[in-house]
């Protein structure tokens, strides 16, 4: 779990917790689409960030450590800065990226936990769904191009013909689309 948590006059006081023993700035191994891979690990870091940081200085120094382990494992500024930004921008708040107004801050922390309630509500819809056969899963190759009006011109397709389907209708399933690289074969190979 690393987390640091203590119990401050009453108050409770967490932050993520880094072993000093341990190696510093390090990204995890990952086998395959590495930059995907470290993009995905990013974002969940710095949503652990929100989590486990009680005070909005522990977030910003946690997040200034991910910046740094990015940085100095050979990944772009561009690359760093746009995933901040990115996370900042999902709920507009990008004023607590350069200011330390704790109020503004627990805001934004309680609108990262409204919406980790929604998505666990989402999951179990989808859980519930899929348990009555309800979910069909589609797999696509895919190799570049925009995948996400892909993904909406396929749902329109759908809906324009299976809308009045007993059992095929939006109403009544949940279309999963799901894509699968093409690996050149350099990459086929080296692997």
């Amino acid at each position: 779990m690393d987390a640091y948590i203590e119990n401050r006059k009453g108050e409770l006081y967490t932050k993520v917790y880094h072993d000093p023993m341990g190696l510093h700035y390090i990204l995890p191994y990952v086998v395959g689409h590495s930059k995907l891979q470290h993009s995905n690990w990013l974002q969940f870091a710095l949503l652990r960030a929100v989590c486990y940081c009680s005070s909005v200085e522990d977030f910003h120094h946690e997040r200034l450590y991910l910046e740094l382990a990015y940085l100095v494992n050979g990944y772009s500024f561009f690359f760093v800065e746009s995933h901040i930004q990115n996370f900042f921008d999902y709920f507009q708040r990008q004023s607590i990226r350069y200011h330390s107004d704790q109020s503004n801050y627990y805001s934004f922390r309680q609108k990262w936990f409204d919406f980790f309630t929604l998505q666990k509500q989402r999951s179990e819809k989808l859980q519930e769904l899929d348990d009555n056969n309800q979910v069909i899963h589609f797999n696509y190759f895919y190799d570049y191009g925009p995948r996400c009006e892909f993904n909406q011109y396929f749902r329109e397709e759908w809906s324009r013909y299976f809308g009045t389907h007993s059992k095929l209708s939006n109403e009544k399933c949940k279309i999963l689309l799901t894509t699968k690289h093409i690996y050149s074969l350099n990459a086929l190979l080296s692997s």
